[in-house]
């Protein structure tokens, strides 16, 4: 005898369908990892339209199994938001349906506040110099540092110097800066950390055609701003390299006079 509403077609949920239709890229560092930084807040959007009926749910657990403040909105599309927790690696567990995710659980690290008193600038290019023998290279070590935006910035005559940074892959904090001078003048170089200046920036750097006026400069004969070299232009160098959760940049010198 048939059953009433026979035959019967079932729903089955699929976790493996749950799709990121955005916001996951915020997540990602330069090498794909997931990474925060203490005191954000990330959303992430996603659709579970071919999954089938079913709850999504989601739980974030800290480096001594604390957990993490993580809220689902069940919006269109469904949107889960994270506000991290303290610095550390951190296991983020999404399901649908009482079943992990395609990637579930997911490893979280958390990158500590930015403290632009712990970036340390080191090196000839904050140093005084003559132009024949200037070397121009300093190290800006950023360990302990937390996450933060590496700027560093220079004045000086127009046309005169390039900025550039480098450092020898994405997970290395120590960043060799440079900017190659072809004129004396006075060079103002600024170093920020998330946009506070860190310890000793701005720094003063002039740079002379002789020994002998260098000699004279550190005996206090010249200052900077001085008569020296006259009336000139002046440019701007700027660049910059993003930590904790963003990709490198770097841009040229921009003129200014």
């Amino acid at each position: 005898m048939p059953v009433s509403g026979s035959p019967f077609h079932p729903k089955i949920v699929d976790p493996r369908k749950v799709r990121v239709i955005g916001g996951w890229e915020s997540f990602m560092d330069s090498e794909g990892r997931l990474e925060l930084a203490v005191h954000n807040t990330k959303k992430i959007s996603l659709d579970v339209a071919e999954a089938g009926p079913g709850q999504l749910t989601a739980e974030c657990r800290g480096p001594s199994g604390n957990s993490v403040p993580i809220a689902v909105e069940p919006t269109s599309g469904t949107r889960m938001r994270i506000a991290d927790g303290r610095a550390g690696r951190h296991a983020l567990t999404i399901k649908y349906g009482g079943d992990h995710v395609p990637g579930s659980p997911f490893n979280l690290r958390v990158a500590g506040a930015p403290d632009a008193s712990k970036v340390r600038v080191y090196g000839p290019g904050i140093e005084h110099g003559v132009l024949a023998t200037f070397q121009s290279r300093f190290i800006c070590d950023t360990r302990g540092a937390g996450a933060g935006q590496l700027t560093v910035r220079i004045r000086g005559p127009k046309g005169a110097f390039r900025v550039e940074m480098q450092r020898e892959s994405q997970k290395d904090r120590t960043i060799l800066c440079k900017f190659d001078p072809t004129e004396p003048g006075d060079y103002r170089v600024e170093v920020k950390w998330a946009g506070e200046h860190v310890p000793g920036s701005p720094f003063m750097v002039m740079i002379f055609d002789t020994q002998e006026e260098l000699n004279r400069f550190l005996q206090g004969s010249h200052s900077p701003g001085s008569e020296l070299y006259g009336s000139v232009g002046y440019s701007t160098g700027y660049a910059h390299m993003n930590f904790g959760g963003a990709q490198q940049s770097w841009r040229g010198s921009q003129p200014q006079l």
